[in-house]
């Protein structure tokens, strides 16, 4: 086999398809509501106020501005 014939026989590389881009983000971002709660119970378990009040979401003024 000649050199020539050797290198038509390699594998020519290519590039990768692009990876796969996520789901939009919903309104509340990218968890389920079930798992913010989930979060919520053990971030507030790990801190020592198991019964604290969840924060609600507010306007932003990028939200606001017209």
């Amino acid at each position: 086999m000649s050199p020539l014939e050797r290198l038509l026989t390699e594998a020519i590389p290519i590039r990768p398809e692009p990876a796969e881009r996520p789901a939009p983000a919903t309104p509340g971002g990218y968890w389920t509501q079930a798992e913010q709660d989930a979060h919520w119970t053990t971030l507030c378990a790990t801190v020592g106020t198991p019964d604290a009040q969840r924060p609600t979401r507010h306007a932003t003024a990028h939200q606001t501005a017209a």
